[in-house]
């Protein structure tokens, strides 16, 4: 069975536990598996004990895009650089004109969700976006899952 397959399994399994039983798992968490993005804020002891995400190859978004966004959102964040936090501005950086919209959209979400940085921050990104980034999501919850 291939690490993709293996990934698939696990996803759906999570993502029927959360609907469950929300209160045993972490919202952002399962914002990352319904969006198959590498969930770089959680799993931790997974990557520690293999030396690496084992699903690595398994994410639509792969934890170096996300690393990169939200590494680069920190060094504005501590700067107080509020301007070029504006959505399109991160947009270039990150793929240019439409190039990794939803992947950066999803990235922005997964971070808010999971508590990192300050309303500013995310007033200043949704102040200049398009209407895909323009109110990102500071919430998740069982019934936004779906199932693909």
């Amino acid at each position: 069975m291939s690490i993709k397959a293996l990934y698939e399994i696990k996803r759906q399994t999570f993502l029927q536990g959360y609907i469950a039983n929300p209160d045993r798992f972490d919202d952002a968490l399962a914002f990352a598996h319904m969006h198959r993005l590498a969930p770089i804020f959680h799993e931790v002891s997974v990557r520690e004990e293999h030396g690496e995400d084992p699903f690595a190859e398994a994410y639509w978004i792969d934890a170096e895009f996300a690393g990169s966004v939200t590494s680069h959102l920190d060094k504005l964040w501590k700067a107080e650089n509020y301007e070029d936090m504006a959505f399109y501005k991160l947009e270039d950086k990150f793929g240019g004109y439409h190039n990794k919209r939803m992947e950066l959209v999803f990235v922005l979400e997964y971070t808010r969700i999971s508590g990192r940085f300050n309303d500013k921050t995310f007033e200043a990104i949704e102040a200049d976006a398009p209407s895909e980034a323009n109110n990102l999501d500071s919430t998740f919850s069982p019934e936004e899952v779906y199932f693909d």
